[in-house]
Formats: structure tokens, C-alpha cells, sequence
């Protein structure tokens, strides 16, 4: 299949195909931080790279409490789930009211309940492509209580991460 041929394709599909020099692709993406639209792009690691310099802030960094996912968290990650991470991988863990804790294992988990694992898995297995869901519209879910989270996840692994609005 030729490049044109997976562009119909996509387009057929409902799927817009944006082709933009790095500096309207990283506008784009900050119009749509900034507007609260949630929007998914599938960019080049580079592209990615670039948004993830722009919206990773020290200050974002401290406000989302992301750090390092563990190195026993990743094990419990590879053992329990199946699932590989590919560090460098961050995110931030939420406390619920109940006591229940949610971060990056139960993300993945809540992650594999929802799409199923082959869709996590593939997200893993991407070689030249990222994707950077911005203002994600789903909420985390305490895996002790099954309520709603008020806060937000925030996760960034190396081709998948996101981008929001803190409202933290």
C-alpha cells in the first residue's frame, strides 16, 4: 500500500491527515492545550519530542507530582498485567478519598479493562510513531472504590503521553 493509498484509507475513514513543518504542528497542539479541546495526535517521535520539551515544564512537572515510574512498579507492571514499559516512563499517583492509590499500574490496567491488551500492547510496539492524547476526556477510576477520581492522571511513557490543562 502505497503512502496515498493508507491516506484514503484514513480519510475514508473519518480521519483527518495533517502534513505540517514542526512549528505548526507544535502550534496546533498548543491551541488545543489552551482551547480544552480533547484531541489524540499520532506524531513522529521528534514532533513528540518537541511538545513533550514545550509542556513538560519543571513547574508542570511539580504541580502533576509526575516522577518516575518504579522500578517494582514496572516489575508489578511486567509481572501482573503482561505488559512491558519502555523507559523512560513518568506519571503521577492519585490518592482517593476511599484510600485507594491509582498510578501508572492501575492506569495501564483500567488502560487493557477498556480498550483491551492488544491496544496497550500496540501502543508499546510503535517504533516512529507517538501519540499524544491532549485534554483527555477519560477519567481515572479508583481500582478500590470504582469512583471517579477528582484529580487527574497525568502519564508520559515513551511514545504515549498527554497533555492537559492542570487542574490540579
Amino acid at each position: 500500500m502505497g503512502i496515498f493509498d493508507a491516506i484514503e484509507e484514513a480519510v475514508r475513514g473519518g480521519q483527518i491527515t495533517l502534513a505540517a513543518d514542526d512549528g505548526s504542528v507544535l502550534a496546533t497542539v498548543r491551541e488545543a492545550v489552551e482551547s480544552g479541546r480533547s484531541e489524540t495526535f499520532y506524531l513522529p517521535r521528534a514532533q513528540a519530542d518537541a511538545i513533550k520539551v514545550w509542556y513538560w515544564t519543571p513547574t508542570r512537572i511539580r504541580e502533576a507530582g509526575m516522577e518516575p515510574v518504579s522500578a517494582e512498579e514496572r516489575a508489578r507492571i511486567e509481572s501482573e498485567l503482561g505488559v512491558s514499559c519502555t523507559p523512560p516512563a513518568y506519571s503521577n499517583t492519585l490518592v482517593c478519598e476511599c484510600g485507594g492509590t491509582y498510578g501508572a499500574f492501575e492506569f495501564l490496567q483500567q488502560g487493557i479493562r477498556e480498550h483491551g491488551k492488544e491496544m496497550v500492547e500496540a501502543i508499546f510496539a510503535l517504533k516512529d510513531t507517538s501519540v499524544i492524547r491532549v485534554n483527555p476526556n477519560n477519567s481515572a477510576i479508583c481500582p478500590k472504590c470504582n469512583q471517579r477520581m477528582l484529580r487527574s492522571h497525568y502519564y508520559d511513557y515513551r511514545n504515549y503521553g498527554c497533555c492537559s490543562e492542570l487542574a490540579v
